[in-house]
């Protein structure tokens, strides 16, 4: 990928953006338990979800008319640019309405439909992620630290394996995947949503992989793995800038064994 030298402020804008959303959530979360709503795609939403997106979209009105935005709880808007921010308020609704801190936002900025930069805050845990498809870092307690790939060479019978819950594997009509995996993985973790992948992206475990993903679920990611030589792929192991399905590992065989376990529950791809 061409790298990019001239990103006019967007870099810092989704810092901004991050401490924006923070401003928001975060008190939210600390009064007591919100109640959320399910969507018609079976996820869940609340009022805060929609508010801080709502002020997202204002900000970026306000600093960057000219861009696209694609946000989970709000109409895509075209931009006259090639930049196109994709916006998830609050990542982990079930955590965030439950008042468990496995929750944050998520930032991807897409150039030409590409996805280039991202970042992930999950302010109640005081963690973060953030990068470009040159350079990404990791953020715990103010200790930022260089992500780079470890591959893996722990067969699947040894990995420790993150997914968000059965409950999106029934969702996206793949329920046999659950067990395929689960009866073959050392250990199958609901450590979910975003924390999920910050884990990953930390060494902190092996394998992530999710059934039902949407681009603002997982284009944050896509440009820090690109950076760290991290694998992402849909379930039949091929690359993917937006997988609806998706494996994210550090490489090495075991990326490929928990392939060869998804691929044929795997929905079919889309030229």
């Amino acid at each position: 990928m061409t790298c990019i030298t001239d990103w006019d402020g967007r870099l810092e804008g989704m810092s901004q953006l991050l401490d924006l959303a923070a401003i928001e959530t975060l008190p939210s979360f600390r009064q007591g338990p919100s109640i959320a709503s399910a969507k018609s795609d079976g996820t869940l939403v609340t009022e805060v979800d929609r508010r801080t997106e709502q002020q997202m979209r204002a900000w970026l009105a306000n600093h960057f008319p000219e861009d696209g935005i694609l946000g989970e709880e709000c109409p895509p808007q075209k931009g006259s640019s090639s930049w196109t921010w994709v916006i998830d308020p609050i990542d982990g609704t079930a955590s965030f309405s439950h008042q468990v801190p496995l929750w944050g936002t998520l930032l991807a900025l897409r150039r030409h439909s590409k996805p280039v930069a991202g970042a992930c805050s999950l302010p109640a845990l005081n963690l973060a992620a953030s990068g470009t498809h040159t350079k990404a870092h990791t953020n715990a307690d103010g200790e930022t630290r260089l992500i780079t790939a470890r591959p893996s060479m722990l067969p699947l019978e040894e990995a420790t394996l993150v997914t968000t819950g059965w409950d999106y594997f029934r969702m996206a009509g793949v329920e046999a995947a659950y067990p395929a995996l689960a009866q073959r993985a050392g250990r199958t973790k609901g450590w979910s949503d975003c924390y999920g992948l910050w884990l990953l992206l930390a060494g902190r475990v092996d394998v992530v992989v999710e059934p039902l993903l949407h681009p603002w679920d997982i284009e944050w990611l896509v440009p820090l793995a690109q950076a760290a030589g991290i694998r992402v792929t849909d379930w039949h192991g091929e690359d993917a800038l937006s997988p609806h399905q998706c494996i994210v590992s550090h490489g090495g065989p075991l990326h490929e064994q928990v392939a060869e376990v998804l691929k044929e529950h795997a929905t079919p791809r889309v030229n």
